[in-house]
C-alpha cells in the first residue's frame, strides 16, 4: 500500500515535470522555432536539462507577460505604450486618408479650375462672335452710309452737269437759232437783192419784195398763207430741197425753211430744184428757150426737175404778183417783184410785161 502510494506520488511528479516541455515546444513552433537547442525551450524549443528548464520557466513566463501584453495589445484596454503606438498609427492612417482627401479635394479643385477656364473660353469665344458680329454689322452700316453719300453725290453731281448741259444746250439752241435767222436774211439779200430793204416780204415801195406772192397763186394750198408765217409740222407731202447750200422744203407751190423745231414761210429760194411746178404755171419763150413761168417766178427744166432761176431780159409774161413795186427811174416806170424787174407794154387792149435788166444797178 505504501509502496502504491510513492508510485502514485512519482508519477503525478513525471507528469508536472514533463507537462511544461510538452507546452513550450507547442509555443515554439507557433513563434517559428521548432527545433530543439541545449539552450534551452525558450530558444529552440527543444529537451534541456533541470537547469535549462528553470530558464524555460522564466522564459515561459516572459512569453507569457509577452503574450499578456499581446492581449492587452489587442484588447479593450491596451496599455500607454500600446496606445499611442497605435493611435499613432492611427493618426498616420488618418494622415493618409487626409492626405487621400486632400489629393482629391485638389483634383476636385482643379477639375473646377478646368471647368471654370473652359466657361470663360466660351464666354470669351462667345463674346469674340459677338463683337465680330458688330464690327459686320458696322462695317455693313458704314458701307452703306458711304454708298449712299456716293449715290447721293453722284445724283448731285449728274443733276448739276444736266442742268448745265439743258443750259448750255439751250443757249447753243438760242445761238443756232440766231445764226439761222442770220444766215436766212444773209442768203435771201444775197438771192433776191433787195436796196435797203434787204428782201422785204411784205409789200411797199422797196426792191426786192415779194408781197402778194402766195395770194397771187388762187385756189393752191398756199391760199390764205402770208409771207413769214410759221408752222410746226410741215406737210405730209413736202420734199426736202437745197439752195445754195442751205436746206428748204416744198409742199404745193409753198416753200418753207427750218427755224428752231418750226418751219417759216418764205420765197421760193433761187437755185433751188423742185420735181413739178405749180398747175397755175405758163410757158414763155426768150433768149432761144422756153422758161416756166408761176406769179413772178421762173423754171428752167433740170433732168427731171424745175430748177428756180433768174430770167433773161425780153421774156414776155401776161401778168405780175399784185404786191409788186413800181419804181421811176429817169422818167421811167418799171415794176419790181422778187428781184425781177419789169417794163409795162399794151399788146392791144392788154398790159403785158417784159423783163429788163436792173434799171438802177
Amino acid at each position: 500500500m505504501k509502496a502504491r502510494s510513492l508510485l502514485s506520488v512519482s508519477i503525478l511528479l513525471l507528469s508536472f515535470s514533463f507537462a511544461p516541455l510538452l507546452v513550450l515546444p507547442a509555443r515554439a513552433w507557433e513563434r517559428g522555432g521548432g527545433g530543439f537547442s541545449r539552450e534551452g525551450m525558450a530558444r529552440g524549443g527543444g529537451f534541456s536539462s533541470g537547469r535549462e528548464s528553470w530558464s524555460g520557466s522564466r522564459n515561459r513566463e516572459s512569453e507569457g507577460g509577452r503574450q499578456g501584453e499581446g492581449e492587452s495589445r489587442y484588447g479593450q484596454h491596451p496599455t500607454a505604450n500600446e496606445s499611442q503606438r497605435y493611435g499613432g498609427q492611427r493618426s498616420g492612417a488618418e494622415q493618409h486618408q487626409q492626405t487621400a482627401n486632400e489629393g482629391q479635394r485638389g483634383t476636385t479643385t482643379q477639375n473646377q479650375a478646368q471647368r471654370q477656364q473652359s466657361m470663360q473660353n466660351e464666354t470669351n469665344t462667345r463674346q469674340q462672335g459677338a463683337n465680330s458680329r458688330q464690327e459686320s454689322r458696322q462695317g455693313e452700316a458704314n458701307t452703306a452710309q458711304q454708298s449712299n453719300q456716293k449715290y447721293e453725290q453722284n445724283a448731285q453731281q449728274n443733276r448739276e452737269n444736266t442742268a448745265k448741259n439743258a443750259q448750255q444746250s439751250n443757249q447753243q439752241y438760242q445761238q443756232n437759232l440766231q445764226q439761222n435767222r442770220q444766215n436766212f436774211a444773209n442768203n435771201y439779200s444775197n438771192t433776191y437783192g433787195g436796196a435797203g430793204a434787204n428782201g422785204a416780204w411784205n409789200g411797199g415801195g422797196s426792191p426786192g419784195t415779194w408781197g402778194g406772192y402766195y395770194s397771187g397763186l388762187g385756189a393752191t394750198a398756199a391760199a390764205g398763207l402770208t409771207m413769214g408765217a410759221m408752222i410746226a409740222r410741215l406737210p405730209s407731202q413736202s420734199v426736202q430741197i437745197e439752195a445754195q447750200g442751205n436746206p428748204y422744203y416744198y409742199a404745193s407751190g409753198v416753200y418753207y425753211a427750218p427755224q428752231g423745231n418750226s418751219y417759216a414761210v418764205v420765197p421760193p429760194p433761187k437755185g433751188a430744184v423742185i420735181p413739178s411746178v405749180p398747175e397755175t404755171s405758163t410757158t414763155v419763150y426768150g433768149a432761144g428757150k422756153n422758161y416756166v413761168y408761176n406769179n413772178g417766178v421762173f423754171y428752167d427744166s433740170a433732168g427731171k426737175g424745175f430748177k428756180i432761176v433768174d430770167p433773161p431780159p425780153g421774156l414776155l409774161v401776161p401778168s405780175i404778183p399784185d404786191g409788186a413795186a413800181t419804181v421811176t427811174v429817169n422818167g421811167a416806170k418799171y415794176r419790181e417783184f422778187g428781184g425781177v424787174w419789169y417794163r409795162p407794154f399794151y399788146s392791144g387792149s392788154d398790159v403785158v410785161y417784159q423783163t429788163v435788166r436792173n434799171p438802177v444797178g
